[in-house]
Order: C-alpha cells, then sequence, then structure tokens
C-alpha cells in the first residue's frame, strides 16, 4: 500500500459497489471484508431507478435486469378492497420501474463485477481493528486469521454499516434515535394473483406488504405491536390470514426475521482523510426500501469528487472533498423524510378511514405522478446524474 491508495472497510453492497465507482474513475482501490463467506439471505430487495441509471452508465446493469423482478405498478389496500395504485411508468424512462432483486444476487453481481476488474483486491476475512490518522495518511490495522497487519494508505472509507469500527475509530458522533415501530418479514411461494404488483395493506390493525420475489416467491412485511424476538413462519402467516384473508403457503418459507427501525445521522462524513458512505453515515426506516440506494447515490457522487480533486492534485485535496458532504447531507435528510412519512401510513390507526380517504386522493392526479416519483427515489438525482 502506499498513500494513492484508497482503502473500502465493508464488502457489502455499497462497498463493493464503492470499488467498482472508484475504477470507474481511475482510483486504485483495496476492499476489506470481515466475513469470509457471502451472504445466503434475501435482505434488501429494491433497486430504485437512479441506481439503475448509474448501474448503466458503469456497463453493469444488464445482469440485474436479467436477473430481477420489474416491479412496475404499487397497489394500495385498506385490507378488504383496493383504494388505488400507482403506475411507476409514469416516471421518466428508460427504468419505470423498481427492480427487485435479493441481496445474495446484487452482492454476487457487484463482487463478480469488481474482481472483473480489480482481480484479488478484496481481503476477505479481515477486520479492521485499529486506526491512527496522520499528516499524509491514514494507518489502519487489520486482523486476518489472528495476525495484525498494519497498512499505510492515502484515505479509508467507511462502508462498514451502521455499527461502522471507522466512524466510531474516527471519533465521529452519530446522532438520532429509534422509532418504536417493528416488524416480522419472511419469503414465501407466492400464491397471490398480483404477478409482478407490489401490495401495501393500510389496515385497521397496522401495515401489511408483500412484493414479487425471483423464482415465484413473495417478501410479506407485517407490522408488529412490539418486537418479536423469536418470530416464526406460523406467527407471520397468521397475521397475515388474520388482517387481508390472504392463505400463505406456510411449507415454502425460506426466510423469517423482526426488525426495528431507527434513523441516525453521522455530525460528519468526512474528518481529515476518513469517508463515510452508507449505512456509516446514515440509517433511515427501511420501510419503502431506499436505503441501500441512498448508500449507491452516496459512493457514485464521493467517486466523482475524488475524480475531480485528483485531477486538480495527485494528493487529494481534502477541502474539495467536503462537497461531497454538502450534497449528500440534505439528499440523506430528505429520504429519512420520507421514509419516516411511508413508516407513518402504516401505523395502527382509529382514524382508519380518514388514512384510507387521503390515500385514495394521492394517487388521483394531480398527486398520482409525484407519489410515483417519491416511491421510486426521483428528484434526489438531478444534480449530480
Amino acid at each position: 500500500m502506499n498513500t494513492e491508495d484508497v482503502i473500502i472497510v465493508g464488502g457489502g453492497p455499497v462497498g463493493l459497489f464503492m470499488g467498482i465507482c472508484l475504477h470507474y474513475h481511475g482510483i486504485p482501490c483495496t476492499i476489506i471484508e470481515k466475513r469470509k463467506e457471502v451472504i445466503s439471505d434475501s435482505r434488501s430487495l429494491g433497486i430504485h431507478p437512479a441506481s439503475l441509471e448509474i448501474f448503466e452508465r458503469l456497463g453493469i446493469v444488464d445482469e440485474f435486469l436479467e436477473n430481477g423482478v420489474r416491479v412496475k405498478r404499487g397497489i394500495a389496500h385498506d385490507g378488504k378492497k383496493e383504494i388505488g395504485t400507482i403506475d411507476f411508468e409514469v416516471c421518466p424512462s428508460p427504468y419505470q420501474y423498481i427492480l427487485i432483486n435479493p441481496q445474495f444476487e446484487t452482492e454476487r453481481i457487484l463482487r463478480d463485477q469488481f474482481l472483473k476488474l480489480n482481480p484479488d483486491s478484496i481481503i476477505t476475512g479481515a477486520e479492521a481493528v485499529a486506526m491512527t490518522e496522520e499528516f499524509d495518511f491514514v494507518t489502519l490495522t487489520i486482523n486476518k486469521d489472528g495476525k495484525e497487519e498494519h497498512l499505510e494508505v492515502g484515505y479509508v472509507i467507511g462502508c462498514d454499516g451502521k455499527n461502522s469500527f471507522i466512524r466510531k475509530a474516527a471519533g465521529i458522533a452519530f446522532t438520532g434515535k429509534r422509532y418504536p415501530d417493528s416488524y416480522i418479514m419472511g419469503d414465501f411461494a407466492d400464491t397471490t394473483n398480483y404477478d409482478n404488483d407490489a401490495v401495501v395493506y393500510l389496515t385497521k390493525e397496522g401495515l401489511v406488504e408483500c412484493f414479487p420475489l425471483p423464482k415465484n416467491q413473495r417478501r410479506w412485511v407485517v407490522k408488529t405491536e412490539e418486537y418479536i424476538s423469536d418470530p416464526t413462519p406460523e406467527l407471520l402467516t397468521h397475521l397475515i390470514k388474520e388482517r387481508v384473508s390472504e392463505e400463505i403457503n406456510i411449507g415454502t418459507n425460506s426466510m423469517v426475521s423482526s426488525f426495528g427501525v431507527s434513523h441516525f445521522l453521522a455530525d460528519t462524513f468526512i474528518k481529515e482523510r476518513i469517508l463515510l458512505v452508507g449505512d456509516a453515515a446514515h440509517v433511515v426506516s427501511p420501510i419503502g426500501g431506499q436505503g441501500m440506494n441512498l448508500g449507491w447515490l452516496d459512493a457514485w457522487h464521493l467517486a466523482n469528487v475524488m475524480s475531480f480533486c485528483r485531477g486538480i492534485s495527485k494528493d487529494l485535496p481534502i477541502a474539495d472533498l467536503f462537497v461531497y458532504e454538502a450534497k449528500q447531507r440534505p439528499i440523506a435528510k430528505k429520504v429519512t423524510r420520507r421514509a419516516a412519512f411511508n413508516m407513518s401510513l402504516g401505523r395502527k390507526t382509529s382514524l382508519h378511514s380518514f388514512r384510507t380517504s387521503l390515500v385514495r386522493s394521492m394517487l388521483k392526479k394531480p398527486f398520482h405522478n409525484k407519489m410515483a416519483q417519491l416511491f421510486t427515489m426521483r428528484g434526489l438525482e438531478s444534480w449530480w446524474v
């Protein structure tokens, strides 16, 4: 390593994409990932049009389109009857849909693409355990197979999630709060008649939503009164049956888990030669599926800024990198508000009839097109694409 290099800590979907973006701009980088094996579950699903447009510019979109399911319409339902629909085809072309792709597939595609561009540039089974900031480089200590190695690099990019070691080691505060909301989600064979439509049920007892997955599967998410520490397929299918009268084949379950939600924002995304991207910089509610995509927008813009700065000086001018934070922080706040709005619509309420009427109005003209843009993350990317 030398002080022209960049280390990316975290080899999930955001870290891998960060590496691809840097390679696109000719900036050397290596990814450090503590996992030795790739994930095997579906986790994050939605890939929004803004991300697909960047994928196209990087020449990596085709494999995503071949593997994913294109959701062109969302249906709002009150548990008994349809309230209205959102047609994503009113959005700008060519990506007039949300692409659904399980995270293990997303990571596989991004990893293959990164290694094609940068052979032997992912160090797996390696965990960052110490970091010291010097004037003109960073010393990063990693532990691999019980042995410590000290790397001197120009910049460290933390893509290591909401519990980021890099953020903590840099002494950057992470402020926010946990919401009182909790959910159960699970994947089953698709026994509905919804084909490739997504459905959001706004019932009296709380949210139920479902999305198509590849291979005729469907993800179900249910709002719960409290966090369920040991969720089961039986409980999830019972709640779905109780609220929306859908019969789910419990024997086809491939994943079930509980999750809570929160929002946090790093006090700064940049501290000298330390840069934060994705959940290391900001955490938003996963309801609406915008968190992973926000991390990709971070990565794309940071790589653009680093490329511009590198054109000015071989050693990136640190002050100029703050352009990244100046643009991405307001976007992170906007996505946080959108996610909180999505979540608020799905809470249990005594004003069920009022909410139903409100949503019905929101899905009609003149609001319909605006709602379609809201749910596909439009209006966030115009300044940099």
